[in-house]
């Protein structure tokens, strides 16, 4: 009778008993002053649900407030307004800590491929010195296995495992194109700091149940310690150009390209210019994608407002595609 399926995969009537990740919990007084309810926020390896509660006791709420996984009885409904899935919970009860990595999601795509394309660009550097920098990262085992876990974000694009490296690979591909048009452009020089642009995340985020940040993360960000952890290894290099390093640390810190953005310098150089614009391309489309994918089940033709693009977006442009070429075809 009880189905045990993915958040993405619940439809309407569902009864369900597993469980889940608690991201966000909030008691609502009602209006009669004594009875509280309690509404939810769910994650798994999949998406994120909200789910109700009626009518908690006390006892229950401090319970309540001592869980981060939970094992859920219920049943899936629709909330009244905009129509979205959510658990009706009958029961909610402590769940063991014992596998957090199964309320992460992951990468679509096989990590070993994605770090292969990693290292044919590696492999791919004639200039000895950024090829010396790229492997004193890269050949170290404890850090790649911190950059193969690692998120690109913690909500707006490629907020999941292996997101840092499946990100890395798409900055890189299309810094290549722009090398292409612009021959101008240092390949090695821009691929290498495509390469190592975000290497401060392995540091900036911690996976437990959500991707959250660390306390070093929340108080000097990916750009500054990634600047730091460069300059670390710059320094055990023999005989690496400093004007080299400098520029190297400038599109580092400058990757961001605007001040409100984050970035502690703008873009002074062309390659800096073109990982900007790189690594911006990257998260805003993977940011849409991520956006139309998380509202694919809900029938309406315009997303919410998004704050980091300061507008709404269109979500039904697939099916008016899709349909204009099937009725071109009769």
């Amino acid at each position: 009778m009880k189905n045990r399926k993915r958040i993405v995969d619940l439809v309407l009537g569902d009864k369900i008993r597993q469980t889940f990740f608690i991201k966000e919990a909030e008691f609502r007084l009602r209006r009669d002053g004594k009875t509280v309810d309690g509404f939810f926020k769910l994650t798994d390896s999949s998406g994120e649900i909200e789910a109700v509660y009626w009518d908690l006791s006390e006892q229950k709420i401090a319970q309540i407030e001592k869980m981060e996984l939970a094992q859920i009885e219920g049943q899936v409904s629709k909330k009244r307004s905009g129509g979205q899935m959510q658990i009706s919970i009958k029961t909610i009860e402590h769940a063991p800590e014992s596998t957090w990595e199964d309320f992460i999601p992951s990468t679509s795509f096989d990590i070993e491929q994605i770090m292969q394309g990693i290292d044919d660009k590696i492999a791919s550097i004639t200039h000895p010195h950024l090829k010396a920098l790229l492997d004193s990262f890269f050949k170290d085992a404890v850090l790649l296995e911190k950059f193969k876990k690692s998120p690109a974000a913690k909500k707006l694009h490629q907020a999941y495992r292996g997101g840092l490296a499946e990100h890395t690979l798409n900055v890189c591909q299309i810094c290549e194109t722009i090398c292409q048009i612009y021959p101008q452009i240092s390949r090695d020089f821009l691929i290498s700091a495509a390469l190592l642009h975000d290497i401060g995340k392995v540091e900036e985020y911690q996976l437990r149940g959500i991707i959250d940040h660390t306390d070093k993360g929340k108080l000097i960000g990916h750009i500054i310690m990634g600047a730091e952890m460069i300059e670390e290894k710059i320094k055990l290099i023999k005989d690496f150009p400093e004007d080299l390093a400098m520029m190297f640390k400038h599109t580092i810190l400058s990757h961001h390209g605007k001040l409100e953005f984050g970035s502690p310098k703008l873009p002074s150089i062309l390659p800096a210019l073109a990982l900007f614009y790189a690594d911006d391309t990257d998260a805003k489309l993977n940011g849409l994608v991520c956006l139309k994918e998380e509202n694919k089940y809900l029938d309406k033709k315009w997303s919410d407002w998004i704050w980091w693009l300061e507008r709404p977006i269109f979500l039904a442009e697939d099916n008016i595609i899709k349909e204009s070429g099937n009725r071109s075809e009769e």
